[in-house]
């Protein structure tokens, strides 16, 4: 299936990799050379990201996680099978990595995620989820440009997409619709903070210790609710898993070599 990848040894445990908003399969480029020796791995570019196909809905505002989630599952099984497996996601990566195991759209043993930024758990009157909607206005008042500035200056700092080069701008500015639909997704999902409770999998939940407000708000709220739930701040912000992997995939890969080899024996 287009934009959907697979790399390693096809015999060794199963892992479906998620990647952010504004990004696609190489952010996790240093993850997978490591793993890859000893696992079987699925590299998923989301919808209008990467390799994968552009977002089929007439409105920015209609988009949700269900137009996103039927390609994830449809291209892991074609590929897998019904062959457990451990999810790893990134910000919009990681609420969708969590939807999957939630609703057992495949057969999910463990999930680690770094920020997932599931929103929608967030209540209405809540400051966090005031600074994510102000922001989300912000971006969809000015030009693709412009929108893009917005969005990338808020997760990393002030002025970090003027410092990038031209090329990389203009890349990042024709994914902005998309963009728009992650952020439309990500509030209207209709799933609740409580349901997240009944997650049985275990959960890996890594944060970044200069992160911003929104994302700090979800992190704690899932914390709260998850039955099975490991937490660890890193020094580092939002974008840990670009900037700093040097953090971030040791902690994966501690997680997932216990997870993931236990599923694997368990279904042997």
């Amino acid at each position: 299936m287009q934009g959907i990848q697979r790399f390693g040894n096809s015999n060794g445990p199963s892992l479906v990799l998620l990647h952010s908003s504004q990004s696609n399969t190489s952010q996790w480029r240093a993850l997978i050379q490591q793993l890859q020796a000893d696992y079987d791995i699925i590299g998923v570019d989301l919808i209008g990201y990467g390799k994968a196909p552009k977002a089929e809905v007439e409105q920015v505002e209609a988009f949700r996680f269900s137009d996103e989630v039927p390609r994830i599952v449809a291209g892991v099984k074609a590929l897998l099978g019904s062959k457990p497996v451990t999810l790893i996601g990134h910000s919009y990566g990681g609420a969708l990595a969590l939807k999957l195991a939630l609703e057992n759209l495949l057969n999910v043993q463990a999930v680690a995620v770094f920020e997932p930024v599931a929103f929608h758990v967030l209540e209405a009157n809540e400051p966090a989820r005031q600074e994510i909607e102000a922001i989300a206005t912000q971006m969809d008042a000015t030009d693709p440009v412009g929108s893009t500035a917005t969005f990338v200056d808020y997760w990393n700092q002030p002025g970090f997409f003027a410092a990038l080069p031209a090329k990389v701008q203009q890349l990042m500015a024709s994914q902005a619709e998309k963009v728009a639909m992650d952020f439309a997704a990500l509030m209207g999902e209709p799933h609740k903070l409580v349901d997240y409770s009944k997650l049985a999998q275990p959960v890996l939940l890594l944060t970044g210790s200069k992160t911003q407000h929104s994302a700090q708000r979800v992190a704690e709220q899932l914390q709260r609710v998850l039955p099975d739930v490991r937490t660890k701040q890193l020094d580092c912000g939002h974008m840990g898993p670009l900037t700093h992997p040097q953090l971030v995939n040791p902690e994966l890969c501690g997680f997932i070599s216990t997870y993931a080899s236990t599923a694997e024996a368990v279904r042997d």
